[in-house]
């Protein structure tokens, strides 16, 4: 009796295991990426994953997101101190096809982890895992984009999201991020090619499933998302959700806050501040002021 008891006890743990568990420890299994037919005939070579420490500015605030199933790539777009919550900006279709609202996940509680190899200039000896909720994504056509938050040990270095009149510039360079593979984050210079209604086409370094959800940037912001590529072994080209879709999105599902933060302030919020009052006492990021 005691036996039949163990096993059924089993069972019924594995079968209202919640959907959204898995191992802390996971494999390099990725989220498919979708592939779309090539707008050119470009062809390049495999992509050239870069590391070194020259390119920390943007390997830090770009992460690994693993969910049930696989896994893809994310970047800090914010970061708020008063609560200690870290912004990462992300795809959708590491989830299911369709919509989730900010409230409808707050009734959900939809979770992931987020890995991350650095700690603002400093290189982990290891990686290290956070849990993470997803406070919303949307998977549709044309409109790819989600985000994550988490709370991290430290005070991560971010790229805040380009206005949304930001202006691409067909032939700029610009960089690349996420987890090819599964692997660890990495470089990439890609071209930009142009914009054509929701989508913004690059070349050179193309994406590879794993690179799904990471960020593009420029010197100075987040100026697009990597969801799409015309080839899986990163020889044609890149696709990402531009600025218009993710302003329209995040201010959808009101999280438009995001979309006014502006670089150039962080030394200034960086300071240290002493108050005679209360020593242990936490300000909002904007407690100091900057220019916009």
């Amino acid at each position: 009796m005691k036996k039949i008891t163990a096993t059924l006890l089993i069972f019924l743990s594995l079968l209202f295991t919640p959907i959204n568990a898995f191992p802390e420890h996971l494999s390099n299994k990725v989220a498919e990426m979708p592939v779309l037919t090539p707008v050119s005939n470009f062809h390049g070579s495999a992509p050239i994953e870069k590391r070194g420490r020259e390119y920390r500015k943007w390997l830090s605030p770009s992460v690994k997101i693993a969910v049930s199933g696989g896994s893809g790539s994310g970047t800090i777009v914010w970061y708020d101190s008063s609560k200690n919550t870290a912004y990462v900006a992300t795809c959708g279709h590491l989830w299911t096809s369709g919509v989730m609202s900010a409230e409808e996940g707050l009734r959900r509680n939809l979770t992931c982890k987020v890995i991350t190899w650095y700690q603002n200039d400093t290189k982990l000896e290891k990686p290290k895992t956070y849990n993470a909720k997803v406070v919303f994504y949307s998977y549709l056509q044309g409109a790819d984009t989600a985000l994550v938050t988490f709370e991290p040990d430290w005070s991560p270095t971010y790229f805040p999201i380009a206005p949304k009149n930001y202006k691409y510039e067909e032939g700029s360079m610009m960089h690349s991020l996420g987890c090819d593979g599964g692997d660890e984050v990495a470089h990439y210079d890609v071209e930009v090619v142009g914009l054509q209604r929701s989508t913004l086409t690059t070349i050179r370094n193309s994406p590879r499933p794993g690179r799904s959800g990471g960020g593009l940037m420029d010197d100075k912001y987040y100026i697009a998302t990597c969801v799409m590529t015309s080839d899986v072994s990163g020889n044609g080209e890149g696709y990402f959700t531009p600025l218009t879709v993710i302003h329209d999105v995040y201010s959808r599902y009101g999280h438009d806050f995001l979309l006014r933060i502006r670089p150039g302030s962080d030394i200034a919020r960086k300071l240290k501040i002493i108050d005679m009052n209360s020593r242990t006492q936490k300000y909002a990021d904007d407690y100091i002021l900057v220019p916009n």
